[in-house]
């Protein structure tokens, strides 16, 4: 009977504790579904964007973000709240926009995102336009299986996928110089698996 007692009191003196995990557990699974929402939303605008500019971006260097930065020259890692230098520019042709913006809409509105690994070394970047308004800007790091998003507060990682890369490869390939850069200066980075379905088991460290 004193035993059943302390078990009682044990569980009681709990009830707290697991309330409280409870609602901590119900306020992540509501952001989770409001940012699936919102990302759902934000790809179903970018399908019918009127403009899509891509860039070749600079891996290693970055500098704080600043509202009053020249926009010609570089662009936005939001996450880590930094830029990086623009190294090349290429407006996207209406002919192969509509594929890039497809491609990139469905990655973003995919349900459930990890995030890739815990690095970004961007190589690529985008910011895509509806009338004039910005809609997206982000970087890209096929190393790391991630790119950039924003929420109206906050950003974030999502997983990029092997669609996703192939387009910007095509669009704007890596020059060899750029390759070499990396490797010489990131010697031990791994090639993070890309997630098209099942996870990659992938031996190089730098994507050819």
């Amino acid at each position: 009977m004193k035993g059943t007692l302390l078990i009682l009191i044990a569980l009681y003196a709990c009830f707290p504790c697991i309330a409280e995990d409870d609602l901590d557990s119900e306020f992540y699974d509501a952001l989770d579904k409001v940012e699936a929402e919102y990302r759902a939303g934000k790809a179903a605008l970018i399908r019918k964007a009127d403009r899509a500019i891509v860039y070749l971006v600079d891996f290693g260097e970055t500098t704080d973000e600043n509202v009053f930065a020249d926009a010609s020259k570089s662009i936005s890692i939001a996450p880590y709240d930094k830029r990086t230098k623009i190294l090349k520019t290429r407006e996207v042709e209406p002919k192969v926009r509509q594929e890039l913006l497809d491609v990139l809409s469905a990655a973003i509105a995919e349900p459930e995102h990890t995030g890739g690994a815990l690095c970004h070394y961007p190589i690529h970047g985008i910011r895509i336009y509806r009338g004039g308004e910005l809609l997206h800007e982000g970087t890209f790091c096929w190393v790391c299986g991630n790119f950039g998003f924003s929420y109206p507060q906050g950003s974030t990682w999502l997983d990029t996928n092997a669609e996703l890369k192939n387009v910007f490869m095509t669009l704007l390939p890596i020059p060899d110089a750029e390759r070499e850069r990396f490797r010489k200066k990131y010697a031990g980075a791994e090639l993070k698996g890309e997630r098209d379905g099942t996870t990659k088991a992938v031996e190089r460290r730098v994507a050819e």
